[in-house]
């Protein structure tokens, strides 16, 4: 059995650790407590801030094919309605690391962020 909520605090660290590599200030992160948890308007797990440009992602796992397609059309409304100049709002999925083929031509693939800017 997993335990998704795990499962989404570790890919929210992966992210947090990276865009603190590249310098980002995280000016907030999902908050989690016994029966759910607070994201920042209930879409993003991660603000960051470096100079005067603010980031907002959104931290999903990489499944299906449709890659949230229903949650990208609320950050685009939410950008639409309350988003600035400075602002930029992403959602981030996670690829897992896997092994893919089978006999002499399997092949490890590394896990990484596909981030796609909206």
């Amino acid at each position: 059995m997993i335990n998704a909520p795990k499962k989404g605090y570790k890919k929210e660290k992966r992210c947090r650790d990276e865009l603190i590599k590249d310098g980002w200030f995280i000016c907030f992160k999902s908050v989690r407590f016994r029966f759910g948890c607070i994201d920042f308007a209930k879409l993003f797990d991660v603000c960051a801030a470096k100079g005067k440009i603010r980031l907002y992602v959104s931290v999903k796992h990489f499944g299906d094919s449709n890659n949230y397609l229903p949650h990208q059309e609320a950050i685009k409304q939410f950008k639409e309605q309350y988003g600035l100049i400075g602002e930029i709002f992403e959602l981030w999925l996670w690829k897992s690391p896997r092994w893919q083929g089978r006999g002499i031509n399997k092949k490890f693939f590394d896990g990484e962020w596909i981030k796609i800017l909206l």
